[in-house]
């Protein structure tokens, strides 16, 4: 069985890769770090595996929304 993916708040990803509000959302926007999902109105979660692929190499991330 495969294992399902985690939503990761917005204070967790800041947490786990230690950038600033303004940091993520400006990264957000230039397409260098990943989408948040939109969970609900008003709500939205990174996936964690998204976060950890980033992680591994942040300079050299490409988006790849199939992923």
């Amino acid at each position: 069985m495969k294992k399902l993916d985690r939503f990761l708040k917005e204070r967790e990803v800041i947490e786990v890769t230690t950038l600033s509000h303004a940091t993520l959302w400006r990264e957000v926007k230039k397409g260098t770090f990943p989408k948040p999902v939109r969970i609900s109105p008003g709500r939205v979660g990174w996936r964690e595996s998204a976060i950890a692929r980033w992680q591994h190499d942040p300079e050299r991330w490409i988006a790849n929304e199939a992923a």
